[in-house]
């Protein structure tokens, strides 16, 4: 299972063998470009209602994918792409879980080709 897992993520985010992005390498680009993705969570009744909003582009690459992670980047218990649709400049995704369900969840998303950008950001529930 992590098998497939680990092949689908590298799929994915388009990583091509012998392109490796170091981890100093990933938190730059989640300092540098963190604040351009927006994570919104609002508690419905006894559900997170969550909303990611990502640019068309970063530094002219573009978008690829937006990708679920449960409890770890690098060993999730679940991961799962997520549907986008572009909403003015922006593209959405979304996605709904009963507030007993929560743990640590993390999106993933990809720009550009190859070894392109990618950004890690953890859902905050409020």
């Amino acid at each position: 299972m992590k098998f497939i897992l680990l092949a689908l993520f590298i799929l994915a985010f388009q990583v091509q063998a012998g392109c490796s992005i170091s981890e100093e390498t990933q938190r730059g680009f989640n300092q540098k470009y963190g604040n351009d993705i927006s994570i919104e969570t609002k508690l419905r009744d006894s559900s997170y209602y969550v909303v990611i909003s990502l640019p068309l582009t970063i530094t002219n690459q573009e978008f690829k994918a937006v990708w679920l992670f449960i409890d770890s980047i690098d060993e999730p218990t679940f991961v799962a792409p997520l549907e986008t649709f572009q909403e003015g400049d922006k593209f959405i995704a979304w996605y709904e879980i009963d507030a007993d369900l929560i743990r640590t969840h993390y999106v993933g998303t990809s720009f550009g080709e190859d070894c392109g950008i990618s950004v890690i950001k953890e859902v905050i529930y409020r």
